[in-house]
């Protein structure tokens, strides 16, 4: 997962693409949208800090050449989190009769998981089918293939590709 130096999307597979002379890392969506060319040879990134979880094996698709060959790393994540899991979760619960200590409980995690959760923030992968088996709903569901994601731009964030080029295309309509 990295960011995209066209769009400025945030945790999304790149991939290595050539703009002319320059190389830089796009998701699948720029790469498309711009006709850019894929570099034959992917160039893997993991911060230097973290270990990886998956060492290869059978159908893995890590790294070390030992997955399904020609799998594609931007299918991997087709499914993604709908937007009213903290909602669906609390409306699933309480229709159990269950409070949030005893969800907690029956997952076997601490409360404020719970609470959070419930609060809107994002919980692990691990901790969503965890909720899926016990509340009995799905909360993954297949990503739309048309599906944009909108960066809004924000003084803490760098000016991207995608920002000059919005920029340009305003310029020359004259607005």
């Amino acid at each position: 997962m990295g960011v995209c130096e066209v769009c400025g999307a945030e945790k999304v597979g790149t991939r290595t693409a050539r703009s002319g002379r320059t190389t830089i890392d796009a998701c699948l969506k720029c790469i498309e949208k711009m006709g850019l060319e894929v570099s034959t040879t992917p160039t893997p990134r993991r911060p230097a800090n973290t270990q990886r979880r998956n060492l290869g094996g059978r159908n893995s698709g890590g790294y070390g050449g030992r997955g399904q060959k020609g799998k594609d790393i931007m299918v991997r994540n087709a499914q993604i989190l709908r937007t009213d899991f903290a909602s669906a979760i609390r409306a699933a619960r309480e229709s159990k009769g269950w409070d949030q200590r005893e969800l907690a409980k029956r997952m076997a995690e601490r409360v404020n998981i719970v609470q959070h959760t419930e609060g809107g923030k994002r919980p692990t992968d691990a901790v969503i089918k965890k909720f899926e088996r016990l509340l009995q709903l799905k909360l993954m569901v297949e990503r739309e293939a048309e599906e944009e994601t909108n960066v809004n731009r924000a003084s803490d964030r760098p000016l991207t590709m995608a920002d000059l080029y919005e920029q340009a295309k305003k310029e020359l309509r004259g607005d």
